[in-house]
């Protein structure tokens, strides 16, 4: 398997990390799975290695891990997928931006940092909400006491009604992720504003560069902020 791209890698590590935090991360000879109890996001299947896709093909078939395979869409394992009757479900784009002296931005009044278990729950609807897909507590509880991570709720006419959070790697590079709001606030500029804000977060970290991820719709905003696309992530199901 050819190395990932920084972005897709910071990406996957950050999945790890939220599966060691929440301990629901599954470790297989040739994959690894994200499987909640409660059986919602981020339940998922990466680090793939090519001698294993007939076993991984036979758990999902099985029920026994979850039938949402996500790697670098430059890995040679991409046509290996196709060829067993995988379908492509989604492409992200991976992006970074190197962080430069010239980069200022400021910390919102409108969004504050989580610390507690009220916090996780609002932010779990919020996200619900904005991304279609049932996001449980429970998967986000544990991160309270994760030094590496941060989680923000923003507000709105005294309604609390974006998320986003702050991810530092191994590395010392900082990811955003989970930049979202409800349905009903979109095109207030609450996206923005939460994305400024983890930025301006990033920046305290010191870290070299910043990655997220982005469907095509979120690219062209987020380019306006620096990033640059480093590839791209693909996801697959049978």
């Amino acid at each position: 398997m050819i190395m990932k791209s920084r972005s897709i890698e910071h990406q996957f590590e950050f999945w790890t990390n939220l599966g060691k935090v929440g301990g629901y991360i599954h470790q297989y000879n040739g994959y690894t799975t994200l499987l909640p109890c409660q059986g919602t996001w981020p339940s998922k299947t990466f680090n793939i290695q090519n001698n294993s896709i007939i076993k991984l093909k036979t758990e999902i078939l099985k029920n026994n891990i979850p039938n949402t395979v996500a790697l670098d869409a430059d890995d040679v394992i991409n046509q290996i997928l196709i060829e067993n009757h995988f379908n492509m479900t989604s492409v992200v784009e991976g992006m970074s931006v190197n962080v430069s002296s010239k980069m200022v931005f400021e910390d919102s009044p409108n969004i504050i940092k989580i610390e507690d278990e009220t916090g996780i729950d609002i932010f779990s609807s919020i996200a619900s909400n904005a991304f279609g897909y049932n996001i449980h507590p429970t998967v986000l509880v544990h991160l309270l006491q994760d030094t590496n991570t941060q989680l923000f709720i923003g507000q709105y006419k005294s309604q609390f009604v974006s998320c986003g959070i702050l991810y530092l790697d191994k590395k010392g590079d900082s990811g955003l992720h989970m930049i979202g709001a409800k349905k009903q606030t979109r095109g207030l500029g609450l996206g923005k504003e939460m994305t400024q804000h983890l930025l301006a977060n990033a920046l305290k970290n010191h870290s070299n560069e910043i990655h997220l991820v982005a469907s095509k719709f979120g690219a062209p905003i987020y380019r306006k902020y620096g990033f640059t696309n480093r590839g791209y992530l693909n996801s697959y199901s049978l």
